[in-house]
């Protein structure tokens, strides 16, 4: 008790008794939608980071990948061209291959959801990126069961304006992007941009003599906003993102040189239309219908075996290496068509909220696979239907007290078939919630403590239904793991925000504990080189821990931001099957997989003059479990960034690195054999993140 008191009044101190400063900042005018309303991120009763456009053109970032590392307790793995599958608080998928899946960790964008498909998350032109850690049950069902990140992109404005982004840097990338708005009657406004990028990536196939990691990456966006009558406001968004990546990325020594003869593909052409219209005309209530659709073709694929084949280049293909015409080829073609429908009601005060949302996903899979010289097809079709309602109520106590209780009840049904002539469906209703208490302790400090609940839908084990019919051996483990179940987490939370009355000092502290009931891991069975993988319940997990996040103006010149995470995991009762040969591996009281027991990242910005300016950052995280079908692991890293800038009134260049001095940073590893000369002994292999990158980027701006 004397401990919590202690972490307590050295939060709320320094809010309270801080020095005033002359100058104000821009963190209280940006807001945040959390929870169901426009609010600073200081009177949120959640944890959460914020990213402003600045702040993403001092890191030189054009991928949400790029920025997370300044984020407490949130992590990704590549496992593809990009880091597309992030984890908050050690919770969140790592990869997707022949399985339906559903994410643990949101992605919503100008209000469409793009939830799964993370290589959408292109920076240009986006105004803030917001990150949510722990559950958000009750906004966003089962899509949020870890957290959720939202961004978006400017708005239109009634004056004319004009972006224009151009940037070069080191592996041959540049960038060229530009953006307009203007109003085109007194009451509608639009704004449109486009964006392209490319770049060599940072694996040299030695074989092709190519770039086969390229990245060639587009993203066009449409808004009209539009006040058709005093009391009926429409927003519409338009979206257009064609990626076109290479996938290259492991080898057998673990190097960024490549010999595959069949490099990959990660590849993404997705269309998207989000309508939202607005009435407030209602004495009591406003009322808005949100409409969204997206329409996505989706190539991933590799060469399995990382090696070529090609006897008149022995040392780079090597003696040994495809004994009896050994070679795989494996590609992953999916269409997939989602659509939402949400009616929302806001009361007049924004004291409640309660609503309907629909959601319907299909997923066609068109699997090709080469194996030695056979050739194997396979075929599914995944349709997803869920509904919800929910609820949140905001209750004032007092003055300084208020009272937050939300409920949501989502029916999320599944329907599976494929050319094995399986038919499968999946039928779970699932409750989350928030109870939250806020209280303001002075104007600009506030506590809270938040109990919330967040659930993720179950699903179908495709593989092990192919592998339970095809092999004897193994049938009935396979028989057992055809299908898994929700899961629940529960998040018990306690934190303080505050800032000095100047706002030059800015603290979020939140403490958490998470209780993850029938927790869903995934597993890979190696027989042979037949790799098949599938989704398990462990008995349980938990994960608690402490996020810390800031920023002070010690000068007039010179300002610091800052963030600490730390993070405890565990699994409860789980035995992973890794093959039919060998003994399970136990992981009771093993660390989760994806979990860093610490990250922290902390930047430092000096302006020289009004104009000139210089940033220098540092981040960095524990070492972590790849996986929890084996042990193997992530070193911890540290890393050093900079950037050094002119910013004029309409213009602006930055010179900026990232990883100063090129450390080896895995993304992604795997524990099997691969190399036939060492009769396939197992290694741990590492897909390696950014090296020394690069670059400058100019901004010009009316």
């Amino acid at each position: 008790m004397k401990l919590r008191l202690s972490l307590i009044t050295a939060a709320l101190l320094p809010l309270i008794s801080a020095p005033a400063f002359a100058e104000d900042t821009d963190l209280e005018k940006i807001l945040v939608t959390g929870d169901f309303q426009k609010e600073s991120i200081q009177t949120l009763s959640a944890s959460a980071s914020l990213f402003s456009e600045r702040e993403i053109n001092d890191r030189g970032a054009s991928f949400l990948d790029e920025m997370l590392a300044s984020a407490a307790n949130v992590n990704f793995t590549a496992g593809a061209s990009r880091g597309r599958y992030i984890q908050i608080r050690g919770v969140g998928l790592r990869s997707q291959f022949v399985d339906p899946i559903n994410p643990s960790v949101g992605l919503v964008i100008d209000g469409i959801n793009y939830s799964g498909l993370g290589g959408s998350s292109l920076l240009f032109d986006v105004n803030q990126v917001e990150i949510y850690r722990g559950p958000q049950g009750t906004r966003f069902g089962a899509d949020g069961m870890a957290g959720m990140i939202q961004m978006e992109s400017a708005d239109p404005t009634f004056d004319p304006s004009v972006k224009v982004q151009l940037g070069a840097g080191n592996y041959n990338s540049y960038e060229a992007g530009v953006a307009a708005g203007i109003g085109i009657t007194d009451s509608t406004a639009v704004r449109a941009s486009i964006y392209q990028r490319e770049s060599d990536g940072y694996v040299d196939n030695l074989y092709l003599n190519e770039s086969t990691q390229q990245q060639d990456e587009l993203v066009s966006r449409f808004k009209l906003h539009s006040q058709l009558t005093d009391h009926l406001r429409t927003e519409l968004s338009v979206h257009y993102i064609d990626i076109n990546n290479g996938y290259d990325a492991f080898t057998l020594d673990n190097s960024r040189n490549s010999v595959a003869d069949n490099p990959g593909q990660d590849n993404q052409e997705s269309i998207a239309v989000g309508l939202a219209n607005i009435y407030t005309g209602f004495d009591w209530f406003d009322v808005s219908l949100n409409l969204s659709g997206i329409d996505s073709d989706l190539v991933y694929s590799f060469d399995e075996d990382w090696v070529c084949n090609d006897i008149n280049k022995p040392q780079l293909c090597g003696a040994g290496l495809h004994p009896d015409g050994y070679s795989y080829e494996d590609a992953y073609y999916r269409d997939r068509k989602d659509k939402t429908a949400e009616l929302q009601f806001n009361g007049k005060s924004r004291d409640w909220v309660a609503g309907i949302y629909y959601q319907g996903k299909d997923v066609d899979l068109d699997r090709q696979r080469r194996k030695f010289s056979d050739h194997e097809a396979f075929n599914s079709t995944y349709e997803v239907s869920n509904v919800a309602v929910y609820g949140q109520l905001a209750t004032v106590i007092n003055p300084k007290t208020t009272l937050i209780t939300g409920l949501r009840v989502e029916q999320y049904q599944g329907d599976y078939t494929d050319s094995n002539g399986f038919i499968v469906d999946t039928d779970d209703v699932m409750v989350g919630g928030k109870l939250a208490l806020e209280y303001q302790v002075i104007d600009r400090t506030m506590i809270y403590t938040s109990l919330t609940r967040g659930y993720k839908a179950g699903g179908i084990n495709s593989e092990a239904l192919a592998k339970a019919q095809e092999f004897e051996l193994g049938a009935d483990f396979f028989k057992q793991h055809t299908t898994f179940e929700p899961e629940y987490l529960w998040n018990g939370e306690f934190g303080v925000k505050g800032s000095s009355l100047d706002e030059k000092f800015i603290l979020r502290l939140a403490a958490f504990y998470m209780y993850r009931e029938d927790m869903q891991l995934k597993s890979w069975l190696v027989e042979d080189q037949n790799f098949t993988s599938y989704f398990d319940n462990a008995g349980s997990g938990e994960n608690y821990g402490l996020e810390i996040e800031g920023s002070y103006q010690l000068t007039d010149n010179l300002f610091f931001t800052g963030s600490v995470g730390y993070l405890d995991t565990k699994i409860n009762d789980y035995v992973a099957r890794t093959s039919l040969y060998s003994p399970p591996l136990d992981q009771d009281g093993r660390e989760q997989s994806q979990a860093p027991k610490y990250q922290y990242a902390f930047t430092a910005r000096y302006n020289f003059t009004d104009e000139l300016f210089a940033t220098i950052g540092i981040e960095g995280k524990d070492n972590y479990y790849f996986s929890d079908s084996h042990n193997s692991q992530a070193p911890n890293v540290n890393l050093v960034n900079l950037t050094a800038g002119y910013e004029a009134e309409q213009w602006s260049i930055r010179a900026w690195a990232r990883n100063v001095f090129d450390e080896e940073v895995p993304t992604r590893g795997f524990e099997f054999g691969n190399d036939p000369r060492e009769g396939y002994a197992t290694h741990t292999y590492t897909q390696l993140g950014e090296p020394m990158v690069a670059g400058v980027t100019f901004i010009y701006e009316l």
